[in-house]
């Protein structure tokens, strides 16, 4: 009987040691799952922080560019990450790197580094962690260049009508010139006296043709084209150099870059060779009767101030513009904040060997009177308002040239 009781007693004390057992195994169950369920929503709002992050980056190179400041490209980066859903309503903090402060592309200008970061609420976790989770997200997008582009001449005035004017026989025979202009009027474009466009053309608002005038290439409305170089800034001009600017009658001066203060002047077959660098002219640029600047090893000529250039008479300009550096590309630089009630021409047989961009942001450009370039060269006309007259030409061979094609699409790619 003692032996029976004590089994007895034996099998109910086991039978409350399992079910002890199994509660406690059922909650700890209970916990790895609900654990693992918060864990799979950290991942989630990780993948979604990655997919912010990946479009803030992208929005900002593109604004790199298009040649926009530190503040535009943060601005566009973090409204891109917000609308993937990385807002500060939703407690999230988006930090813009412009160059990058880390990782490979630390430095480059190229580039656009986005980290977004957002706290977690604690969940079961909160019974063994103490502080809050907080998951981020990290991206790197670069631009690498832009495709060909398909115009060597782009009006930048908004509104005016002959934003790009052509008239008298002027000319651009080269298909793979095309003429852009971003002006809204009816005549953004206009063309008469058997003018004749070969490339494509594009304008934001309309375009004339009058007395037998054509234009060859597709033609696209309603198109607003990006100035390729809005982002370049002029250089400060330093102390005025010593250099002699000036020679005629067969003389020939030797220049390294600097800021001309009194400007340059070279007529009757006065020749000036300059070497490889930027150079500031101030008050006058005048190159008259069979005068030849030779500037082909990468020279950058600014124009600052409101005076126009004085070039024609058979003058000859051979500019070759640096392929790398801040003016890439750039071969005369107007000043951006110049009157527009200045108008630079070339004129009387000006032979203008420029492989790279003539770039006059506020100001008129007249190429009139058989100007013409070299064959094999790489010219853009960039201006507010532009006019052709009498066979002028433009080519526009501009492989490894260091210019920003104007039409282009730009590369974007995400590198980290």
């Amino acid at each position: 009987m003692r032996l029976r009781r004590f089994l007895n007693e034996y099998r109910h004390d086991r039978d409350g040691s399992v079910a002890v057992l199994v509660a406690v195994g059922m909650t700890a169950m209970l916990g790895f799952l609900s654990l693992g369920t918060e864990l799979g929503l950290w991942y989630a709002a990780k993948r979604s922080l990655q997919t912010a992050a990946d479009a803030g980056a992208i929005g900002g190179a593109f604004e790199v560019a298009a040649g926009a400041s530190g503040a535009v490209i943060a601005a566009a980066s973090t409204n891109d990450a917000g609308l993937n859903g990385a807002t500060a309503a939703n407690g999230a903090t988006v930090t813009v790197n412009s160059p990058p402060l880390s990782g490979a592309y630390t430095g480059d200008a190229k580039s656009v580094e986005v980290i977004i970061s957002q706290p977690q609420t604690l969940l079961f976790s909160a019974l063994f962690l103490n502080n809050a989770v907080t998951v981020t997200a990290r991206a790197v997008a670069r631009y690498s260049g832009t495709s060909a582009g398909k115009y060597c001449v782009l009006g930048l005035d908004t509104t005016a009508s002959d934003t790009v004017y052509l008239s008298n026989n002027a000319t651009l025979p080269n298909a793979s010139c095309g003429v852009a202009s971003n002006s809204s009027s009816a005549r953004g474009i206009d063309l008469s006296n058997n003018a004749s466009i070969s490339g494509p053309v594009a304008t934001n608002g309309g375009y004339t043709l009058s007395n037998n005038a054509s234009i060859k290439g597709t033609i696209s409305t309603g198109v607003v084209t990006a100035d390729p170089y809005a982002g370049v800034t002029a250089p400060t001009p330093a102390a005025c150099t010593s250099q002699t600017a000036s020679g005629s009658n067969n003389v020939t001066v030797n220049l390294t870059p600097g800021t001309f203060c009194n400007g340059l002047n070279f007529q009757n077959n006065g020749t000036v060779n300059m070497a490889p660098g930027t150079y500031i002219v101030e008050s006058q640029f005048v190159m008259q009767n069979n005068a030849v600047l030779n500037a082909t090893g990468g020279v950058t000529i600014v124009v600052a101030g409101n005076y126009a250039l004085n070039i024609g008479n058979n003058a000859e300009l051979n500019i070759t513009a640096p392929t790398s550096g801040p003016y890439s590309g750039m071969a005369i630089m107007g000043d951006r904040n110049g009157s527009s009630a200045v108008t630079q021409v070339f004129s009387n047989n000006t032979v203008l060997n420029i492989n790279g961009a003539i770039y006059f942001p506020n100001q008129t450009v007249q190429m009139d009177n058989n100007t013409n370039s070299s064959a094999n060269g790489c010219s853009q006309l960039i201006a507010l308002k532009l006019s052709f007259q009498n066979n002028a030409d433009l080519p526009s061979n501009c492989t490894n040239s260091g210019i920003t094609p104007i039409g282009g699409s730009p590369s974007v790619v995400l590198v980290e």
